[in-house]
């Protein structure tokens, strides 16, 4: 579970790289496409270590887990990721 969970990560924070890449002046991010891969990778590692995705990952029964109410709003776990990815990478690399 823990290498699909982290797999799953590094898609949802590739898409959020690029959402915010395309926002950004002349669609440019900090890092350069070699860079920026690194990043994506070390982003969802970290995303890994959250509380929520590390409860998920030690849950017992996938069918009771409610990611609303373990998340208190989002619904899946791409939103979830998603927010994290968009918070490290705003914080980290944009501002």
């Amino acid at each position: 579970m823990k290498k699909f969970v982290l797999n799953i990560s590094i898609i949802h924070t590739a898409r959020t790289w690029e959402r915010i890449r395309l926002e950004q002046p002349f669609e440019e991010m900090p890092l350069d496409n070699i860079e920026s891969a690194e990043a994506i990778i070390e982003i969802a590692e970290e995303i890994q270590n959250d509380a929520v995705i590390q409860k998920f990952i030690k849950c017992k029964d996938y069918d009771s887990w409610d990611w609303e109410k373990e998340t208190k709003g989002y619904s899946f776990s791409d939103t979830y990721i998603e927010y994290l990815a968009e918070k490290i990478i705003t914080e980290e690399y944009i501002n």
